[in-house]
């Protein structure tokens, strides 16, 4: 589930590109006409006229900058990298070219150079949830976690609706085993933010049985359940805690419910008739089993022809034939 909910925590990095618009009464301004077909989204045809500004002299450090745009849209983000590095080399209190090439470092799993980058945008005046947060995950790749922590909360401050910078504080606490600060910033998630969803119960789900507070996370499975009812693995993995938990009949109706949705039925039924066949309820268990392969299970034929030889192994070769001949017919 960490690794899932991590997965579901997967890093949005916003590149913001400004152009600077420069205007001149000469005909043949290089800048000015690469800025109109950037604008039109013509970048490919702006790259060669940025360095003829480049070359020409006038607007260069902004050409650099518009130039490194440009190759970004183009995704030539390791060539625009030279041009936001040539741009601060030109312009060094020029705080946006200094917060894009942070973001291009990150981008490049370049931790340390996207550190120094936003450090020294922050320095120059930029101040976004954009910046604090990226920091955070640059921090917290580096397992710096009192600094990680530090931007992560600086982030929520600046924008409490940031869903994954409440996961990545979080995370936080988790790698330092704090599980109860863990639990209370996703708690706190859920107050403050709109963007909480089902996701921030099931992660709870599985900080409290880390915990091996058993009844809580089964609470907050079935909070996140009631959110998403639609969701076949986290129900799946409902029913499997209940199954541990001596509750397979609560496991048999989380199953059931899940069928009602209409998706997932190949799963919803496989797992349905393992816990059948383990309560020996052999003939509801060949059915789930049965269902299960005609929804596409290749194991829903396996546990058919289980159940099938089960009756054989017992004697019962009326019953285990009339079963084969079903698998046969798959019907």
């Amino acid at each position: 589930m960490a690794d899932a909910q991590t997965g579901k925590r997967c890093l949005s990095l916003v590149l913001f590109f400004f152009i600077f618009v420069a205007y001149s009464f000469a005909a043949e301004d290089y800048f000015f006409k690469a800025n109109e077909l950037y604008d039109q989204g013509k970048f490919k045809e702006a790259v060669p006229l940025y360095r003829a500004a480049i070359d020409e002299g006038r607007y260069e450090p902004f050409a650099w900058f518009n130039l490194g745009n440009a190759l970004v849209q183009l995704d030539r983000k390791q060539v625009a990298m030279v041009a936001y590095r040539r741009t601060v080399e030109l312009l060094p209190n020029f705080e946006k070219a200094w917060m894009l090439l942070g973001d291009l470092y990150y981008l490049a799993d370049s931790p340390g150079d996207a550190i120094a980058a936003y450090n020294r945008a922050i320095e120059l005046g930029v101040e976004s949830d954009h910046v604090h947060f990226a920091l955070a995950e640059c921090y917290l790749k580096g397992r710096d976690w009192t600094l990680a922590q530090k931007n992560f909360e600086r982030a929520l401050r600046l924008n409490p609706d940031r869903m994954d910078a409440w996961y990545g504080l979080a995370e936080v606490y988790e790698k330092l085993g704090d599980y109860e600060y863990a639990i209370k910033t996703l708690q706190n998630a859920l107050q403050m933010t709109a963007t909480a969803g089902a996701d921030v119960h099931f992660t709870l789900a599985y900080y409290y049985r880390s915990m091996d507070s058993t009844r809580q996370s089964l609470n907050e499975m079935e909070n996140g359940i009631l959110m998403d009812p639609e969701n076949v693995s986290a129900r799946r993995y409902l029913a499997q805690m209940y199954v541990q938990n001596n509750s397979p009949w609560m496991a048999i109706f989380t199953l059931e419910e899940g069928l009602r949705h209409n998706k997932g039925k190949g799963d919803l039924n496989l797992d349905l008739g393992q816990i059948y066949f383990n309560q020996k309820r052999y003939d509801e268990a060949f059915e789930c089993y049965m269902k299960a392969w005609i929804a596409g299970s290749s194991q829903g034929r396996i546990g058919a022809e289980n159940v099938g030889h089960v009756f054989s192994n017992a004697g019962d070769t009326e019953k285990a034939e009339s079963l084969y001949k079903r698998i046969r017919e798959k019907k």
